[in-house]
């Protein structure tokens, strides 16, 4: 809130919001603002933890869209690298290894993608070196046309998905794993185990 009291307008997707003391009556709203939070530029650069350039693991990740056969049905379906889950690439990485994650969406969609287990600071956004504070995240939207450059640490051993976070992307094809050498699992995935998720 401004030091001085006065009512602030906050915009969010298809809302306003007018925040200020008890007293204050929300006697007219302005204008939505004419330009977006860019986060790549917003804030004070700080150090994150970790050297990027000095990155052990480097992937490719491309969302793409193809037709083709899923579960027996004849359908436009998404790809990664080309594949769709389970033929798919395996991201494999030691404890400890730097890793530079490159996104690109070449699939004409928007897709929330979330990497679990893991928090990654974008570095690039469409070429664009980020200026501002770390832009830390564990899930991020990245629109059609656009790639990120992404960097973390892998330190979470295990098993992870990284996937859409639009489910029904995910179950038609938009999953990928993030496994640490050495580690296994007793579960299963595909029709054949009883394993449903969605």
């Amino acid at each position: 809130m401004p030091a001085d009291g006065q009512p602030v307008t906050v915009w969010v997707p298809s809302a306003a919001l007018v925040l200020g003391a008890a007293s204050t009556a929300a006697a007219g709203i302005a204008s939505p603002p004419t330009a977006g939070l860019d986060l790549l530029s917003y804030g004070s650069p700080a150090p994150i933890g970790f050297d990027p350039a000095r990155a052990t693991r480097r992937f490719d990740y491309v969302i793409g869209r193809r037709p083709g056969l899923l579960d027996g049905r004849l359908g436009m379906w998404w790809t990664i690298n080309g594949g769709s889950y389970p033929d798919v690439p395996m991201y494999t990485v030691r404890e400890g290894d730097v890793v530079i994650f490159q996104i690109v969406n070449n699939s004409g969609e928007v897709h929330p993608m979330h990497l679990h287990g893991h928090h990654a600071v974008v570095l690039r956004r469409n070429g664009v070196v980020a200026t501002g504070s770390p832009w830390w995240v564990d899930s991020l939207t990245v629109e059609a046309g656009d790639s990120y450059q992404l960097a973390f640490v892998a330190d979470n051993p295990g098993i992870w998905v990284d996937h859409c976070h639009n489910l029904r992307h995910a179950q038609e094809g938009l999953v990928a794993h993030l496994a640490y050498e050495g580690v296994t699992t007793p579960f299963l995935a595909g029709d054949a185990t009883g394993n449903h998720p969605e």
